[in-house]
This record gives structure tokens, C-alpha cells and sequence, in this order.
């Protein structure tokens, strides 16, 4: 059952979840999610988990909301309170959600404290059209899109693999396509070619990225003839990264 809670702030979204969310419910959250969205430069998420089930049911959750919702480029700060003991494990929060924004849970008791926290101007950072995830194996670099891919994001991956070929280490590339741009799995592959110096040092590469985006891909592939490159849908990341292990 889901149940909307309503704030002053127009870029505030929130939402009361309670033992379950069928189908309907997803798409009622997920409308006004988009509303929300279509009305501000940046949106806040406040989400309330009340007997909810144990973390596989939320992460589930969270992983069905990315494919379905999106302006995940708009949120800047995401609250999340729970009345489960896996509040404490912020950096699993950090490592299946989208990247870019920030993200903090809360116990049941603190719910001010969480609005106390949206509420607070968001420190301007610019806005990056790559973002690192964090947590993956040693040899694997997982990286997601989250704009248009500038220079300077070119330069922040070739940054990032620079220390792994320093030290000779197998390398594997995750990536999360979350805004394709209107290209193509090819294209986003080849823009990667041009703009990485690095690109020729990895031995697997997963893309994942939304169904209708990965359609799109010629044979099912579309990778280059020197890389062994595989697609999968955006709710497939731990089977892409066992791919890559």
C-alpha cells in the first residue's frame, strides 16, 4: 500500500510504503514522481518504509522505480526512513541507486531530522555526465551516465583507470547507460573508443541500460570487434558484474 505525502515545497515528492506496492501503485508513484519533475529544476525524495518487507523487497523496489521513472538527473537529495535495522547500511543505499545524488536513511523517530535535510540548499556541483559506482570487484570500473558526456568526463575515466594500468590489472568496464542521449549501445560504445585512451585495455565490457534502449543494439551486440562486450537490462547489474568477474 503507498500513500502520498504532501509538503509546502513543490520539489519535495513523498511517499508512505507499507507491507507491499502492486502495479498500480508503482505507476500512481511513479506519476507523480514525473509531475514533480516536470515542475522543478530539482526534486527531493522523501520515502517512508513502514513494514515493508526485509532489503531484498526494498532494493526490488528501487530497482523497478529506475526503470520506470525517467528524470533521475533532477534529484538532488534522496531521505529515506525505515523502521528496519538496514538504516545503518548507507553504502549499500549508494551503491544500487542511481549515483549522483545523495542519499540518506533515517530511523522512525528522526523523520524531522530527514525533512530538516531536504530542506537544506544542495551544494552546486556542477552537472557531471558521468558518476562512479562504488563497491564493484577490484578489476572492474562501473561507472554510469547520468548527462552528456563532456571532455572533462573523458578526463575523470581516464583518471580512473590510469592506477589500474599502472599496475597491470585486468580491466573490466561496468557501465550503466541511465541517459543514452539519443544514441545508439554501438554509439555510446564508440563515443567511449574516441574519447577514452584507455578503452583498449579492457578485456569485458557490460553495458546495461533500459529495454527499449538495448533494442536498439544491431545482433544483439553491437560492440567492437576487439572488446568482448555484453547488454543487459538496468535490473540485471549483479548478473553483468558475475559476467565480469
Amino acid at each position: 500500500m503507498i500513500s502520498t505525502v504532501h509538503f509546502e515545497e513543490e520539489n519535495i515528492a513523498g511517499f508512505h510504503l507499507q507491507h507491499y506496492i502492486d502495479d498500480s501503485g508503482m505507476r500512481a508513484l511513479v506519476h507523480e514522481m514525473e509531475e514533480k519533475a516536470s515542475r522543478a529544476d530539482s526534486v527531493s525524495l522523501y520515502f517512508v518504509f513502514e513494514n515493508f518487507g526485509d532489503w531484498d523487497s526494498v532494493q526490488s523496489f528501487f530497482d523497478t522505480l529506475k526503470l520506470r521513472f525517467n528524470n533521475w538527473g533532477k534529484i538532488a537529495r534522496y531521505a529515506i526512513v525505515t523502521d528496519k535495522a538496514w538504516v545503518k547500511k548507507q553504502s549499500r543505499l549508494a551503491n544500487f541507486l542511481t549515483p549522483h545524488f545523495e542519499v540518506r536513511a533515517f530511523g522512525m523517530a528522526d523523520k524531522e531530522q530527514a525533512l530538516a535535510w531536504l530542506k537544506q540548499p544542495a551544494a552546486n556541483a556542477g552537472n557531471p555526465g558521468i558518476a562512479v559506482l562504488e563497491a564493484m570487484p577490484d578489476h572492474v570500473v562501473g561507472l554510469a551516465t547520468i548527462g552528456q558526456l563532456t571532455s572533462s568526463d573523458y578526463h575523470t575515466i581516464d583518471h580512473l583507470l590510469e592506477e589500474h594500468v599502472q599496475q597491470n590489472r585486468d580491466l573490466r568496464l561496468y557501465l550503466e547507460v541511465l541517459h543514452p542521449n539519443g544514441t545508439t549501445p554501438a554509439g555510446m560504445w564508440e563515443e567511449l573508443r574516441h574519447g577514452v585512451k584507455y578503452h583498449g585495455k579492457f578485456s569485458k565490457v557490460a553495458i546495461a541500460g533500459h529495454e527499449d534502449w538495448l533494442q536498439k543494439a544491431q545482433g544483439g551486440e553491437g560492440a567492437a570487434s576487439d572488446t568482448n562486450m555484453k547488454l543487459f537490462k538496468l535490473d540485471e547489474r549483479d548478473t553483468a558484474i558475475d559476467w565480469l568477474r
